[in-house]
């Protein structure tokens, strides 16, 4: 499996709400193109607004995108306009171009759980510091779902392809705000502020057949 997350604004013009809107726009004209057979999961995480716990209110949205390893090897030329037609549709929803703005990574699931609910996305500038923040969520539970993802610059698309300045980016889920809130404050004042980007969104689930193990 591959999989992207991007951290993205929206178009100058739109309301959050009215943004929002259109991202589910964008996310169903998606699910139209013949390239979406590679798809596997694809879920948009609205940030909450007021951001809770300290996070930014910086941002407007992040996503996850994963997709068959394959995928470009079997991309053929209708999936070659299909990609085409998306990206001229992110002209029309996001502030600037998605690939500018996202991260190609391996992710380790650490707490398997299925997709959905609220999660906290935290953005690392080194794997080191990622890693040990998710050992100790890992250590003190409370998660549905603990995943940490780490940048991955192989690949058809290379290193160019990831233009965040992240090296590692830890999902952090629970299945409302306040488990959310309760299983961050189990590690300290201030434990999600840790990261150098903390977004906390809900997430909108559009498509998912990645299998979990609940045990």
């Amino acid at each position: 499996m591959r999989k992207l997350i991007y951290l993205a604004n929206r178009k100058p013009g739109f309301t959050f709400d009215e943004f929002v809107r259109r991202w589910r726009m964008h996310g169903a004209r998606a699910m139209e193109q013949s390239l979406w057979r590679h798809a596997l999961g694809y879920v948009q995480a609205e940030p909450v607004r007021p951001a809770p716990l300290g996070t930014s209110d910086e941002f407007d949205a992040v996503a996850c995108y994963m997709v068959r390893d394959d995928m470009f090897a079997a991309m053929n030329d209708e999936d070659v306009v299909g990609a085409q037609r998306m990206a001229e549709d992110e002209l029309e929803t996001f502030s600037a171009p998605i690939p500018t703005t996202s991260l190609w990574v391996d992710e380790e699931r650490l707490v398997d759980g299925p997709l959905g609910g609220i999660t906290a996305f935290l953005f690392f500038a080194t794997e080191a510091s990622a890693r040990e923040l998710a050992e100790r969520a890992r250590t003190g539970g409370g998660w549905s779902r603990l995943v940490l993802n780490v940048r991955q610059d192989e690949g058809p698309l290379g290193p160019a392809a990831n233009t965040l300045p992240y090296e590692a980016i830890v999902e952090l889920s629970a299945g409302d705000l306040l488990s959310l809130g309760r299983a961050a404050r189990g590690g300290g004042d201030g434990w999600l502020s840790t990261a150098d980007v903390s977004v906390v969104t809900r997430e909108a689930v559009l498509w998912d057949r990645l299998p979990f193990d609940a045990g």
